[in-house]
């Protein structure tokens, strides 16, 4: 069972969805293995619509490892980035109170704006 090939098994309906399943199952792995560390039993399904889903973990299968905390960024900005402090959203331009003829300024120079695609020969 890989990317390329799944189970006989698998219905018909969700060949399609391989792919998607196969990411599902890749994510919930990673998860595993972050939450409880690498070497124990688990056992997965996929539902009729496709859903990857956890059905049991053996956690007397192996001694837990401990999951050391990732070390701090090599930078400050990045930590702030990452924790959120530095959060700047895109939008925040648009909500700022600005003048009406500000706004048409920048309409009208969006809209002048050459097409970026050339014209089709006709």
């Amino acid at each position: 069972m890989s990317l390329l090939s799944p189970p006989s098994d698998l219905p018909a309906h969700l060949r399609p969805a391989w792919p998607w399943i196969w990411l599902q199952h890749l994510v919930l792995l990673a998860w595993i293995r972050l939450t409880y560390g690498r070497g124990f039993l688990y056992c997965w399904a996929i539902t009729d619509t496709g859903r990857v889903e956890l059905l049991w973990i053996d956690t007397d299968s192996r001694k837990p490892a401990i999951v050391r905390a990732p070390e701090s960024p090599a930078s400050r900005r990045l930590a702030a980035a990452l924790s959120g402090e530095a959060f700047d959203p895109v939008f925040r331009p648009v909500l700022s109170p600005a003048p009406p003829a500000q706004i048409w300024r920048a309409a009208r120079a969006l809209i002048a704006r050459p097409a970026a695609l050339p014209l089709p020969d006709s």
